[in-house]
């Protein structure tokens, strides 16, 4: 009996929940299993028709990242050990390339970052989380989300941090950062803080599903900017925006600041300097 495009997903889902954090597979998978279920497509050799289909689907970053998805999945089907089809369809499928963007850089004010961290920290989560910890953590660092999720004890040496791993939404760990980039960043006072008052009670450091953290950052900004504290609804990355601009603003060499943010300098000169002091416009 052929194996259908919904029911092969529902096999690799099972077999990734073996290596995947239960909150993962609450949240991330089953989010993509609403839109697998809804396509009209059941015939698994249909690869690049589901895929078209998916493409086809809004909104466009939510269509992409279930894309990715279905791209694994066929991976494993095809794999000589599982041969659920005999090959891969969609092995030279390109993605479309993702709609131009400006990046918005958003640099949170020196007088609202305590605002973010005490709402980040005003209500308890079922699971313990400290997500204000997680968010100063960014902050101090300019880790990405995924990378402070994959920290973990060992990769502390003499008060620096080595960051090689990234905790993706789409397949979990992952043994390599955004830009394939090692690097190591030094930990200031405030960070070895939170270290220092955080339980080893797990390999990883921050070990809580990083959706769950964007989801509760988005609540807790909502209510900080419906109230008028904040001028912008920030966003997770706006913290790693913010540490960027403040090491800008500190002098510290443009050479040193892409060493420790993982990009290349003439990101950090495109997109962060100039734009980093909080200046008013003079009236003329």
């Amino acid at each position: 009996m052929t194996t259908t495009f919904q029911a092969a997903w529902v096999q690799f889902k099972n077999e990734r929940a073996v290596t995947l954090c239960p909150t993962s597979m609450i949240s991330d998978y089953r989010q993509v299993e609403t839109w697998i279920n809804k396509c009209p497509l059941t015939d698994l050799n249909e690869g690049r028709q589901i895929m078209a289909w998916v493409l086809g689907q809004k909104p466009i970053k939510s269509s992409r990242r279930v894309a990715m998805y279905v791209k694994s999945l066929y991976k494993w089907a095809s794999s000589e050990d599982i041969a659920l089809i005999l090959r891969n369809p969609i092995t030279t499928y390109k993605m479309p390339k993702p709609p131009q963007e400006e990046i918005d850089i958003i640099v949170i004010p020196q007088s609202e970052t305590s605002l973010v961290l005490t709402a980040l920290n005003s209500k308890p989560t079922r699971n313990g989380a400290r997500w204000s910890d997680y968010a100063e953590f960014m902050l101090q660092t300019a880790m990405r989300t995924g990378e402070v999720r994959a920290l973990k004890w060992e990769d502390i040496k003499e008060n620096k941090v080595l960051v090689h791993g990234n905790y993706t939404l789409t397949h979990g760990y992952k043994n390599s950062t955004k830009t394939n980039r090692k690097r190591w960043v030094p930990l200031n006072a405030r960070t070895q803080e939170i270290l220092s008052k955080t339980k080893k009670t797990d390999d990883y450091i921050f070990p809580w599903n990083r959706h769950a953290f964007q989801s509760y950052f988005y609540e807790r900004m909502c209510e900080l900017y419906t109230s008028g504290l904040i001028q912008n609804r920030y966003r997770p990355y706006d913290l790693r925006h913010t540490a960027i601009s403040r090491w800008i603003e500190a002098q510290i060499p443009v050479a040193q600041v892409a060493n420790w943010a993982g990009n290349s300098s003439e990101v950090i000169w495109q997109h962060y300097v100039n734009v980093t002091q909080e200046y008013e416009m003079p009236v003329l």
